[in-house]
């Protein structure tokens, strides 16, 4: 907490000699606090600033994707820091996915907004001076609008901020006030059910201050902010995580009926639905799926990082695991080891079809040839070549040429209307069963039918609870594979042992005389893992636990 701490007791400093970069404009924060909170502008981009802290996975870990940390994938790279949450390595001195200073100085930020624009109507009213004027009354309205938006925004921000930390760290200091030096600094943790209520009660307070959309306004220049539906999904996915089995020992029914509540009041909003390609949706920002995303500017660094090793300038990068790949059922909507249709030796025929949007497989066509995995191709045999025999497909722009630099606008979707109906799914058929609507619009059956029908696969088919509930977490699994889902999914299941400590395993290729292919399953091992139960939640960073003055735990297991 110390580390946080001494970036408090420079308030007196806050020259923000420093810039942020939200929605692809460049938000300049080289004023004092005072000049800061006494313009309409300057404080709209303070407050725009507060969600340069949303989270993003483009290879944001040392160049590779969390996904590579769990049992989806592997990164090319066996240097990348990633690395320490695979072998073990990692802990309160070395965590490459340490995220409490980032979080508590983007609360910080927030506390501060919040703090100096209580009074903004008068702030805004001083600056026009006279609203007698048609014009300048129209700015007025047009300001005051805005920084009210922008109030109730940055406090579900700060909301999501809390439960970025929740789902690591478990229970954390609620700070809720810009602190100074007459404050005590050695915070103690809130509980996990403190925090939980914390996160709640904002996203309520906050909702109705909120706009259903930013489309159409004011030339949509500021799609990407916080609606009503972002934070009612905040709410949800926070309550999904507290009736987890991780959170929710004695697993409280009660628990997992707030979060089927919660996911059906963003459902009940009418504003969203499923894209119409799921292959596409990760190429866009402007879809009704969306609810809330982070834009990056325009790129060629995930491309670069992942096009397969055979295309000149890239780096090899995410190699998914076999074992995502077998999670994919065949078209006829059983897995692969219960339908006899499946061949081992054409293992890409007749599969559900988000597995080659996903994924790139041997032999595939992607940028205008087929990729070559086979021993001795042109994408197999090299340094950085594929670890598992498959390169990530999703997400990439196959359009971009990096020998000519070419680059394009990415966009990490962080909330979506798909993860929103299998958080229903779930919550819905762990509280009433899988055909049980409780007086909802829909069952969790007919939630998650609605997944798998825009992927064109049948209806799920699954008799109890327990069945479901096997058959949605793979769904989960291959659904929202890449998109920082997994890696926390196994966590709040409790799953560890069967997912996170099994070794990775990939495929071998070998190409035949008569141009056909043969695949050996039994290769050797690409990665063995290490897990244990204290890596179901990240350690405190111990310069935080030593610098509290003890006022601060460390989480069980951890030293």
């Amino acid at each position: 907490m110390k580390r946080y701490n001494l970036i408090l007791l420079t308030i007196a400093s806050l020259i923000f000699a420093s810039c942020n970069d939200f929605l692809g404009r460049r938000l300049d924060t080289n004023y004092s606090q005072k000049q800061v909170f006494e313009s309409y502008s300057r404080m709209r981009d303070f407050g725009l600033g507060v969600y340069a802290y949303l989270p993003g996975g483009f290879n944001r870990i040392d160049g590779s994707m969390l996904s590579s940390a769990t049992d989806d994938a592997v990164d090319a790279w066996t240097e990348s820091n990633l690395q320490r949450l695979n072998n073990g390595s990692w802990g309160p001195y070395n965590n490459p996915d340490d995220q409490w200073a980032h979080y508590y100085d983007g609360i910080r930020k927030a506390n501060m907004f919040l703090e100096q624009t209580q009074n903004y109507k008068d702030i805004l009213y001083a600056e026009i001076s006279d609203t007698t004027n048609s014009d300048r009354k129209n700015t007025f309205d047009y300001n005051k609008s805005d920084i009210g938006w922008m109030r109730a925004e940055v406090r579900v921000l700060r909301a999501m901020f809390y439960f970025e930390l929740q789902k690591r760290y478990g229970g954390v200091p609620l700070v809720t006030k810009t602190l100074t030096l007459d404050d005590d600094l050695n915070i103690p943790r809130n509980s996990y059910d403190e925090v939980t209520n914390f996160i709640v009660s904002e996203c309520d307070a906050a909702v109705n201050q909120l706009r259903d959309s930013w489309k159409g306004f004011d030339n949509d220049k500021y799609t990407g902010r916080v609606t009503k539906g972002a934070a009612l999904t905040i709410k949800a996915k926070t309550l999904q995580y507290a009736a987890s089995p991780l959170n929710n020992t004695n697993n409280d029914q009660t628990k997992w009926q707030d979060a089927a509540e919660a996911a059906n009041d963003v459902i009940a909003l009418n504003q969203y639905a499923l894209h119409g390609d799921y292959s596409s949706l990760f190429h866009t920002y402007n879809s009704d799926e969306i609810i809330l995303e982070r834009r990056y500017g325009a790129n060629n660094a995930f491309e670069r990082a992942n096009f397969p090793i055979g295309f000149e300038g890239s780096r090899g990068g995410t190699n998914p695991s076999q074992s995502l790949v077998d999670a994919y059922e065949t078209i006829n909507g059983l897995p692969i080891d219960q339908d006899s249709q499946y061949d081992p030796q054409n293992p890409y025929d007749n599969r559900d079809p988000r597995l080659q949007q996903t994924i790139i497989v041997n032999n595939s066509n992607f940028k205008g040839r087929n990729v070559e995995i086979w021993n001795g191709g042109l994408d197999a045999d090299k340094p950085r070549a594929t670890r598992t025999g498959y390169y990530l497909k999703k997400y990439l722009d196959e359009n971009i040429d990096l020998v000519q630099n070419k680059t394009s606008v990415h966009t990490w979707i962080i909330f979506r209307y798909g993860g929103i109906l299998l958080d229903y799914a779930e919550a819905m058929n762990e509280a009433y069963g899988p055909d049980d609507a409780a007086g909802y619009s829909m069952t969790a059956r007919e939630a998650l039918n609605m997944i798998r029908q825009r992927a064109g696969m049948p209806d799920v088919s699954a008799n109890t609870k327990a069945e479901f509930r096997a058959r949605l977490r793979n769904e989960r699994r291959v659904e929202m594979a890449f998109e920082e889902q997994r890696f926390w999914d196994v966590r709040r299941w409790k799953i560890g042992d069967e997912t996170l400590a099994q070794p990775v395993r990939g495929v071998g290729v070998t190409k035949n005389a008569d141009d056909s292919f043969t695949y050996k399953y039994n290769v050797p091992e690409v990665e063995q893992r290490v897990f244990s139960d204290k890596m179901y939640r990240y350690p405190i960073p111990r310069i935080e636990i030593n610098k509290s003055a003890g006022a601060l735990n460390q989480n069980p297991g951890w030293n």
